[in-house]
């Protein structure tokens, strides 16, 4: 990823995503290939390796730009810290949840069953966010979606013609086992999830960077949605799956040779 980083242009990205290994100290196997998470050091070793990519990525964002960066429990806390100390805190726009469902149930503790995304903006007045483009139907049984309220004071607040603004707990399942959309590679994300972030922090023709971009999801929402993109990873499996997934595309990926 450094290698990557340094070879970008200063204020070139404006949309960058960021899904590296969380730190859980195993290795991931699937049918399209594997990744070590394991670390020299353990969570010591990660986070050092983690700080300094975070300090090396502000260079490439626009001024508009913003890093979305997405780790579970083991520590996106410590990452929350280092970016306040690397960015700025008036940076930090959201903690948003991704609470999804499947899989196992635990007896000796509540499930995990959510990942924390941090944004943070690269300038603290200025960013890009489009609300309008991520908005959702009502629920069925919502009253305001049928007829809106009206205020104490008598003013009278109408529903919106496109639905509701998510807010920051966003309910997006895992893929299904079964799903079309599933490619075997271990810790792919949904669609869905990523097309929220490119849709929302994003606009048509910007560029948006994917560097850990595993099955490459972060560049199929960016072109879906008329977004240029990059896409690099360590894992030569990762660079095989992304690039069949959207060929014929015209891409760009970076391969590296270790924990880059």
């Amino acid at each position: 990823m450094l290698d990557v980083l340094a070879a970008l242009p200063a204020g070139s990205v404006d949309l960058l995503y960021l899904d590296p290994p969380f730190g859980a100290g195993r290795v991931f196997s699937a049918a399209a290939g594997q990744f070590d998470d394991r670390w020299d050091g353990g969570l010591h070793g990660y986070l050092a390796w983690l700080e300094e990519r975070l300090a090396a990525a502000r260079r490439v964002l626009a001024p508009a730009g913003s890093l979305f960066l997405h780790l579970d429990r083991r520590a996106v806390h410590y990452a929350k810290v280092a970016l306040d100390a690397i960015w700025g805190g008036d940076c930090f726009r959201n903690e948003i949840i991704w609470h999804y469902t499947g899989g196992g149930r635990s007896r000796r503790v509540f499930s995990h069953k959510h990942d924390t995304i941090l944004w943070y903006s690269n300038h603290p007045a200025e960013w890009t966010f489009n609300i309008d483009a991520v908005r959702a139907p009502y629920a069925p049984t919502s009253g305001y979606a049928r007829g809106g309220i009206r205020s104490a004071a008598g003013k009278r607040y109408l529903p919106h013609p496109d639905g509701t603004p998510p807010d920051d707990v966003w309910d997006i399942p895992m893929i299904n086992p079964l799903a079309a959309e599933r490619l075997g590679y271990p810790t792919q994300k949904p669609l869905r999830l990523l097309e929220r972030i490119v849709l929302a922090a994003s606009r048509p023709g910007e560029v948006v960077a994917d560097l850990c971009c595993g099955s490459g999801t972060t560049a199929a929402a960016a072109q879906a949605h008329g977004r240029r993109w990059i896409a690099a990873d360590v894992s030569p499996e990762a660079i095989a799956t992304a690039s069949a997934r959207l060929a014929p595309a015209t891409w760009e990926f970076k391969n590296l040779n270790d924990k880059g």
